[in-house]
């Protein structure tokens, strides 16, 4: 399945996790590269877990790194599902749509860049984003209720934060972030996302396409289509 929007180069590609590397006030044209590759069951040092195909059952999970400079080669990672709960210093990052009783994925750093003591909360939003929580990804099999939400019960966390989502409908606004998929819209499938308060930059464009086999330089893998047998990996660059 293809998909062409007005403006952009865009395919299908499914968000389960709503991991965000770049932030909003990130410098552009870093000229960053990226490499992807599956888990095969365990982790490697410097790979970083950021989505899940929900369609593999043998390796589902997706590991991506940076190959320049900016990135530490040394960070180790665990992941697991959550068993209804989320322990302290484990954060949800992706969502297997395929798992009715277990879905919610974690993960957590080994090492000494990470907070062990944060603690998370999820939920769906019921139709609305309530203050303080962030949406972070989507279950495509959920007609009723599909926006997952997050948000830290720590003092690190900005509790007045207020979020917008909505759909692209062909194209990316100024000041809009795209950060889920949904697998299972064929028209307008592309979920995009922005910060209402003060500390989001309302400036921001971004472009979006598939991978064709290879991550060109400046782009950034961050979603996998998991109904895409021939190019299932989203890319996305800020351009502004």
């Amino acid at each position: 399945m293809r998909l062409r929007t007005v403006g952009l180069t865009a395919a299908t590609a499914l968000l389960i996790g709503g991991v965000c590397i770049l932030n909003a006030k990130d410098k552009i044209g870093a000229k960053q590269h990226w490499e992807i590759k599956t888990s095969d069951g365990k982790i490697p040092v410097g790979w970083e877990p950021f989505a899940y195909d929900s369609n593999d059952e043998v390796d589902p999970v997706l590991l991506r790194r940076r190959v320049d400079g900016k990135w530490d080669a040394k960070q180790k990672w665990k992941i697991k599902t959550s068993g209804g709960k989320i322990p302290v210093g484990w954060k949800p990052f992706a969502y297997d749509s395929n798992d009715e009783v277990d879905p919610v994925l974690l993960r957590r750093r080994v090492d000494g860049k990470w907070d062990a003591k944060q603690k998370w909360k999820i939920k769906t939003s019921g139709g609305k984003i309530p203050v303080g929580w962030e949406p972070f990804a989507f279950d495509s099999n959920d007609e009723v209720d599909p926006v997952l939400l997050r948000r830290s019960t720590t003092g690190k966390w900005n509790g007045k934060q207020k979020w917008k989502i909505k759909t692209s409908d062909g194209k990316i606004p100024v000041g809009w972030e795209p950060f889920a998929y949904d697998s299972n819209d064929q028209f307008d499938p592309v979920l995009l996302r922005r910060r209402t308060t003060d500390k989001w930059d309302g400036k921001q464009q971004w472009e979006i396409k598939t991978s064709g086999g290879k991550i060109p330089e400046d782009w950034e893998p961050f979603a996998y289509d998991s109904n895409d047998q021939f190019d299932p990996v989203l890319l996305r660059r800020r351009i502004q």
